[in-house]
């Protein structure tokens, strides 16, 4: 579990600076592979891939036409994509 608030900002390339204190963590708990999403676009949302991988499992336990489920697909899926972290 990481704890913490940190501001950053998306440079001219659309990167994110993770922070040296959590990037290690990361690298070493759950590696480079990430999902990268908003619920409001405006806040980033950081889920190591495995992490995404288990919201997604209990997301197919829901039923389809949920409409919390829907919603938070639809805002993730819309701000959301699959991210490698580089070495900068």
């Amino acid at each position: 579990m990481l704890r913490g608030n940190y501001t950053t900002r998306i440079d001219e390339k659309g990167r994110i600076k993770i922070p040296a204190a959590f990037r290690d963590i990361i690298l070493q708990k759950y590696g480079s592979e990430f999902f990268v999403t908003s619920l409001d676009g405006d806040h980033v949302r950081l889920y190591p891939l495995p992490e995404w991988e288990k919201i997604e499992q209990r997301l197919a336990q829901l039923p389809e036409m949920d409409p919390v489920k829907e919603k938070f697909l639809r805002v993730t899926n819309f701000y959301g994509r699959q991210a490698t972290m580089d070495g900068q």
